[in-house]
């Protein structure tokens, strides 16, 4: 009976007993055939169903073959006694055969021979005078007798492996005399060995490494220090120390309100088409767009000159870029974004179809690209290169939901490995960020409507933080505030009545101070977001647009939690930035967060006080901002196709303060008087790649003239 096959009881297998091997075999062979899985194919189906119930085995009315569980030849006692009561028959009808045996002798010759060894005959015993039993003799056995295994440990050894049963012939004695078979023995059980109690000091636990192990996170820092976070900090100082009496701002952007407005400078930064992304070198000298006409542009942040236009002349479909980073030594850039079929439509995008989007690596000097990594299946939103361990990366997101790690060669072109950080949640992420003073181990990413820490090395999360807003967080960066924020235990005045969003979560309201728990590291992590369209039709958000302020606490112990803290929120009756793919700014004192109808808002971080307003683009998105890390430069870009500059200069204080943020706002008009003015502060700027390029632009053009 084969497993899973149901049987009532025993009465219902009728067995039929072979005579040779060769019925045997057939039997099995015709089994075998008819035990083959049903195939059930529907007919407007190209799918296959596989039947799960088991066929009978042999043809139908047959019962050959169903007994094969008990051996070759075994039936039931049933079919046995039918068998010997046919064999009496035969054998009664040839008792007039010619060897003249009568019919019981011809019977006891053509009878089936009974079963292997002799009948069993009833116990005999002799009688003594008093009539008792005289105890008997044991006999021997035909052959050697069995031996009885001797097991020193029989602890994980079932017991029942080493029951036997001696005396498994019925045989006389050697003698030929009749005498009555003892009693078989009883059941030997070999003597257990003595076996040792197993405790939980000698099970072997193997030892999970922490992930977040405080004493080598900053082992990690001290070998890899946090550069980025240095410069802040010198150019910081440089603007507080006060040494400068000129107009102009002797450094980097530090003062943002009425005694220090900001001045827009005259320039020809254009694009024919919406730019989404701006990137800057490492040391500041070239500043690159991206936009949806699939070219990158390198200008020059000293004269404001395009430098080279970088563009894909073998892409066969249409590309768009969002955003692109430089490599160390400036002489790449990787870029991406989206690549859309130039012959399919989609009616879901109403645009063309869009591809697998892979990152692109363009070679500055040559404008060709030298390598494309392919990974992401949409669109593309961010890209981060970071050293770490001495290995270098790159970190992308994109909107297909997945966070790639790329592990690249010295010279950031040749791939050597790609991973996907181990998710299964998120379906889009936005931005990433890494958290200071880790050695750039860990980050956190904007992913869907909260934050999320994870291990670069490990490639996982380790740690999802509660949402932040009712639709999604797409905008997330570490900042080095140079005043300790003010924390806003209440909403702010310009709040409405009924606003449902809480503007502080319950870890902040639980303290009365900004001041962290003492002997705990922390950083300060700003966020945006936007708001679901629940109000008019849903057309309309009933919360307000805002920028979030967050503390992250480090744990103090192996594998300890983080906790993020929010500080303030930030926010002006007149900010709307309900729109994706807009990205927020920090220089430590101000957040810049531009908005969907080209405005720039300035926030002052420690008061959260509205400080300018930048107005200067068309009315529409206004996608990316950069500060510049060491002259006196920002940066803006919006979908109206143009880049905006603006340097920071320093004014007499009025005598009477502004009445409103408005006396205060920053335009182009304001400031038309002022011309193409230049900083006349001394400039900071390592000239060797933005030199090569130039030289480099300078021979193609005497090429081609010479080549005309």
């Amino acid at each position: 009976v084969n497993s899973g096959d149901f049987v009532a009881s025993d009465e219902e297998i009728d067995i039929e007993m072979f005579d040779s091997d060769t019925e045997l075999s057939k039997s099995a062979n015709l089994s075998h055939s008819n035990s083959t899985s049903a195939i059930y194919k529907p007919e407007d189906s190209d799918s296959d169903f596989i039947s799960t119930s088991k066929s009978k085995r042999g043809p139908t009315g047959s019962k050959r073959g169903r007994g094969r569980g008990r051996g070759r030849g075994a039936s039931s006692g049933t079919t046995r006694t039918s068998k010997k009561a046919a064999a009496s028959s035969i054998a009664a009808d040839g008792a007039d055969g010619a060897d003249g045996v009568d019919g019981d002798a011809g019977n006891a010759a053509d009878a089936p021979k009974p079963k292997r060894g002799r009948p069993r005959k009833a116990p005999t015993a002799a009688l003594d005078a008093d009539g008792q039993p005289i105890p008997e003799k044991p006999r021997a056995t035909r052959g050697r007798k069995k031996a009885v295994p001797v097991a020193e440990d029989t602890s994980d050894v079932a017991e029942d492996e080493f029951d036997i049963i001696a005396n498994d012939d019925d045989d006389e004695d050697f003698t030929g005399s009749s005498k009555a078979k003892p009693k078989s023995k009883a059941r030997k059980t070999p003597s257990k060995g003595k076996t040792r109690q197993i405790t939980f000091d000698d099970i072997e636990i193997p030892t999970k490494e922490p992930i977040f192990d405080p004493r080598q996170v900053a082992e990690l820092a001290a070998q890899y220090p946090d550069l980025y976070w240095s410069e802040l900090a010198s150019a910081a100082a440089d603007s507080n120390d006060g040494s400068s009496t000129s107009e102009h701002a002797p450094a980097r952007i530090d003062r943002i309100d009425e005694e220090h407005p900001l001045e827009l400078i005259t320039t020809n930064m254009t694009d024919q088409m919406a730019l989404t992304g701006m990137a800057l070198s490492l040391d500041g000298s070239m500043l690159a767009t991206f936009g949806s006409s699939g070219s990158v542009q390198i200008w020059d942040t000293e004269t404001f000159e395009c430098l080279a236009n970088l563009r894909d002349q073998e892409e066969p479909n249409i590309d768009e870029f969002f955003v692109g980073q430089f490599t160390p030594n400036s002489e790449y850039i990787v870029v991406g974004g989206k690549l859309k079929d130039r012959k399919r439509w989609s009616e879901a995008d109403e645009d063309n179809h869009i591809l697998p989007c892979p990152l692109k690596v363009f070679n500055i000097l040559t404008g060709k690209v030298v390598a494309r990594l392919e990974g992401h299946s949409e669109e593309i939103l961010c890209i981060k290169s970071v050293v770490y361990k001495g290995e270098n990366y790159f970190v992308t997101t994109s909107q297909d939901g997945y966070i790639r790690r790329w592990h690249m060669d010295s010279d950031w072109i040749v791939l050597i490995d790609s991973q996907e950080v181990e998710d299964g949640v998120t379906c889009m992420a936005f931005t990433v960020s890494f958290v200071p003073n880790t050695g750039n181990r860990f980050f956190v990413a904007a992913t869907d409507d909260h934050v999320t820490l994870m291990d670069l090395e490990r490639c996982k999360i380790v740690q999802r933080f509660d949402p932040i807003y009712s639709s999604y967080c797409d905008c997330g960066k570490f900042i080095e505030p140079v005043d300790e924020p003010i924390y806003q235990s209440h909403k702010p005045a310009n709040a409405e009545g009924d606003d449902e969003m809480a503007l502080e979560s319950s870890s902040a309201m639980a303290s009365s101070s900004c001041a962290p728990e003492a002997g705990r590291p922390y950083a300060y992590f700003v966020t945006r977001g936007v708001e679901l369209l629940d109000a008019e039709n849903n057309t309309v958000s009933s919360r307000p647009n805002t920028c979030t302020l967050h503390r992250l606490v480090y744990p103090t112990a192996p594998d300890g939690k983080f906790e993020l803290q929010e500080i303030r929120r930030y926010y002006h009756d007149e900010y709307l930035s309900n729109s994706w793919l807009i990205r927020i700014t920090s220089n430590g004192r101000y957040i810049l967060a531009p908005t969907l109808n080209g405005q720039v808002f300035i926030f002052d971080i420690a008061t959260g006080q509205t400080t300018g307003i930048l107005r200067d683009h068309d009315t529409i998105e206004v996608r990316d901002c950069k500060f510049h890390p060491t002259k006196n430069l920002l940066f803006t870009c919006s979908d109206d196709g143009t880049v905006k500059a603006y340097r920071g200069i320093r004014r007499a204080k009025p005598a009477t303060p502004p009445a409103s943020t408005e006396d205060v706002e920053m335009s182009s008009s304001e400031n038309a008087s002022a011309g193409d003015k230049r900083s006349d502060s001394p400039q900071t700027m390592a000239v060797s790649p933005l030199a090569s390029l130039k030289k480099g632009v300078e021979s193609l053009a005497v090429h081609d003239s010479n080549a005309v």
